[in-house]
């Protein structure tokens, strides 16, 4: 009996002690868990904070590109304002020089009349006799003749080497004429649809013409010259995949200024009153997106111009 309770509190105590290394190591890989888990937490977190960094610095990037584009467009816009008054400047120019081709050959003209009127004077018959009608002095003065043309020169000069003025005009210094001039002959009036447009001379406009559609391109064409006539820079490209477009339709991106609106409102009626089924509509999505294949020039981007004008199934109203 003594052996068998030594036995049993042997047993005992084994047991107990395995319970409590049991328990401890129990204790021991909870903790273990509660640590790794907690540094798996902060570590997503941290993943978490950093995405949302990415985030906003991606957001940032696209705010800067979108506002390097549009200073992009507004130098576009200097640059063709600047073109039109170096041409504008050239033409002024070259109207100048023909007027002072012209003055010249009026002065040589009026120096002839002075010195042959001159002889007549070396010629007239002694006193006492009746002068003829025809024996006058000089009516011109050469030195005078001379130096207005040297001024009229310096004029000229000074108008093709200066930086154009878009409000400046020179006009040349008045010289005496031997002879009279015609009169200069009126322009012809401008078409409604050219006159009517010409307030809003300089704005880049993109003509996309269906590539099934046989009479798009006289159509694109007509309507391209009367927007040059009138001052706006339009382009034209050919539009291929696409149909189901009728008439022709005037679409503007979003969020333009007032100004653009007001163009495109504009075109819309000039485009209405010159025989077209036309209509003023939105870009269904991202102004640089679109369907199919464009065929045309390279630069400027066919997603420049914040006005398209999309030439598509019975553009012209039936008679």
């Amino acid at each position: 009996m003594d052996k068998a309770m030594i036995a049993s509190l042997v047993v005992t105590i084994l047991a107990v002690a395995a319970l409590g290394i049991t328990t401890f190591l129990s204790f021991r890989y909870s903790g273990a868990v509660r640590a790794h888990e907690q540094s798996t937490l902060d570590r997503y977190r941290g993943l978490e904070s950093l995405a949302a960094q990415h985030e906003r610095e991606a957001a940032a990037a696209r705010e800067q590109v979108t506002r390097l584009e549009q200073q992009i467009a507004t130098a576009r816009d200097r640059t063709a304002r600047l073109e039109r008054e170096v041409s504008a400047a050239r033409d002024r120019a070259a109207a100048l020089a023909l007027d002072a081709d012209l003055a010249r050959e009026r002065a040589a003209a009026s120096e002839k009349a002075a010195h042959e009127a001159t002889e007549r004077v070396a010629q007239a018959p002694p006193a006492g006799k009746a002068a003829p009608d025809t024996a006058r002095p000089p009516l011109f003065d050469a030195a005078e003749i001379r130096r207005r043309l040297a001024d009229l020169g310096k004029l000229v000069k000074d108008a093709a080497t200066r930086a154009p003025e878009p409000t400046a005009e020179v006009a040349p210094e008045p010289t005496p004429e031997a002879t009279p001039q015609p009169a200069a002959v009126p322009a012809p009036p401008l078409p409604p649809f050219v006159a009517s447009l010409q307030r809003f001379a300089g704005t880049p406009a993109a003509i996309f013409l269906l590539g099934q559609i046989s009479d798009a391109p006289a159509i694109g064409a007509a309507i391209s010259a009367d927007l040059g006539q009138a001052g706006w820079l339009p382009q034209t490209w050919t539009w291929g995949g696409v149909a189901g477009i009728f008439g022709v339709v005037v679409l503007v991106r979003d969020g333009s200024d007032p100004a653009t609106h007001e163009a495109a409102a504009a075109l819309v009626d000039a485009l209405g009153s010159a025989g077209f089924n036309a209509s003023k509509g939105d870009w269904p999505a991202n102004w640089g997106r679109f369907r199919g294949t464009l065929n045309g020039p390279q630069t400027p981007s066919p997603t420049d111009a914040a006005i398209r004008i999309v030439v598509g199934e019975k553009a012209r109203k039936a008679p």
